[in-house]
């Protein structure tokens, strides 16, 4: 369990700025005067550098050294971040956010195998991602402060002082990960998960799109509906709370529920919390939204890299959920940016990120009808 948790602190490093991304992309809007597909295209390189990394790392996962691996990681990561503090022009800050997610996108290849290896793997998701909540908790209550005395810059050097803060763990982290099966059981199994996963690593990237082109702009959601920037900061760092409550329900299941009726539940309320958003709304629908939003985005990951490991037998295909992740976390803001309609209407972009989820969803509910999990109703449990 200790090192569980130490993984899950590292964990936590990879995505950060992507999660941090409503922030950003306000900085950017507000401080560099870019328009909001511009900033919209800032977040997508982020995620396009993740996606190169992650696809990448499905090749040396098994071979490298994880401690040597990380250790670059984690001093180009502050480095990267350190140079885009200065840097405003758009061409640049382009390349650079792409090279950063590129180092991000090292780090989490590296604790999404570490933590695919453990034995409830459910559970070390679920761990993973209240750690990170917690981390990020504190970001989002640190970041508007940060903004308004120094500009966006400052939360690209409190990426960079993270990322070094990182190399305290490397003495504990576990050189490489545990032995895998080489081959599965002949009968065509190893082809029908193989196609199971592909299906799995397809509907991950519609997911994604759908919570970070809704999340991307969910700042500017509250600011057109008149919220004060306070009250949205606020209820974007609660919603790392709820985060983290989700991530503990999602560890604490863990399996006793199956899959199918967590999955059922993230459906049902997401699109629940969007369709809130639909509209005029004031401070309370706005936390309610927000929150229930994140806590059932957390539980979605916790139960699809549950589903994924339980299926990836040689331990390869699971490091590519992230560059899945990362490619619609890429496209999500980008898509966004394009549906957002005159005077800075957004409808276009909660119903966009709904029907994302709804089909995201009922793929991964036919891979786990399909992958032979067991379906365990409420009552049962």
């Amino acid at each position: 369990m200790a090192q569980t948790l130490l993984v899950c602190v590292v964990y936590a490093l990879g995505p950060a700025a992507m999660i941090l991304m409503p922030m950003i992309v306000g900085g950017l809007v507000d401080g560099y005067g870019y328009s909001e597909q511009q900033a919209g295209n800032i977040a997508a390189m982020e995620g396009f550098g993740l996606v190169a990394a992650s696809v990448i790392a499905a090749l040396w996962i098994r071979v490298f050294s994880w401690t040597r691996t990380l250790l670059a990681a984690f001093l180009g990561y502050a480095l990267l971040n350190a140079i885009s503090a200065g840097v405003a022009a758009y061409p640049a800050l382009l390349a650079l956010r792409f090279l950063s997610g590129f180092a991000g996108g090292c780090v989490f290849a590296v604790t999404v195998a570490a933590l695919g290896d453990d034995r409830e793997p459910d559970r070390a998701f679920g761990l993973a991602q209240a750690v990170q909540g917690l981390l990020m908790l504190a970001g989002f209550f640190t970041a508007p402060w940060l903004l308004q005395r120094w500009g966006v810059g400052a939360l690209y050097f409190m990426l960079a002082g993270a990322a070094l803060a990182m190399l305290a763990t490397l003495r504990r982290f576990p050189a490489r990960g545990r032995e895998l099966v080489a081959a599965v059981v002949a009968g065509g199994g190893s082809t029908g998960n193989s196609l199971l996963i592909w299906l799995a690593l397809a509907a991950s990237v519609v997911f994604f799109i759908n919570v970070f082109g809704f999340w991307a702009f969910v700042e500017r959601i509250g600011q057109a509906a008149g919220l004060p920037a306070a009250t949205i900061g606020l209820a974007l760092g609660l919603s790392q709370v709820t985060a983290i409550a989700g991530a503990l329900a999602a560890a604490w299941a863990s399996d006793r529920y199956g899959r199918y009726w967590p999955l059922l539940l993230v459906l049902v309320g997401q699109c629940a919390a969007l369709f809130a958003l639909l509209g005029q709304f004031g401070p309370l629908l706005y936390f309610l939204a927000t929150g229930a939003y994140q806590a059932l985005f957390i539980v979605a990951v916790s139960y699809q890299m549950g589903a994924v490991a339980k299926l990836d037998v040689r331990g390869r295909f699971l490091v590519m959920m992230t560059g899945a992740q990362g490619l619609g976390a890429a496209v999500g803001p980008a898509l966004a940016a394009e549906l957002i309609g005159a005077g800075s209407d957004y409808g276009g972009v909660i119903r966009m990120a709904a029907a994302f989820c709804t089909l995201s969803t009922l793929v991964f509910l036919f891979i786990v009808y399909r992958g032979g999990a067991p379906v365990v109703s409420p009552s049962d449990a």
